[in-house]
């Protein structure tokens, strides 16, 4: 037995696959990683408020020869 769609009907599938289609493309956007946030960069702190720096060892120096 043929069967035909009548024009009712296929625009409505066509319609319910678009739906689908959507549904999924938000449920993966969804589930990608959100962006980070953009951060200011810091402004440069001035000589007072960095911390003194360590004592460095002097290295004697050796005369060639």
């Amino acid at each position: 037995m043929h069967e035909e769609w009548t024009d009712a009907e296929i625009r409505g599938f066509i319609e319910r696959i678009t739906m689908e289609r959507r549904r999924a493309e938000r449920r993966a956007r969804n589930k990608r990683k959100e962006p980070r946030p953009l951060v200011p960069k810091r402004r440069r702190s001035s000589p007072k408020e960095l911390p003194a720096p360590a004592a460095v060892a002097v290295k004697k120096r050796r005369l060639a020869g």
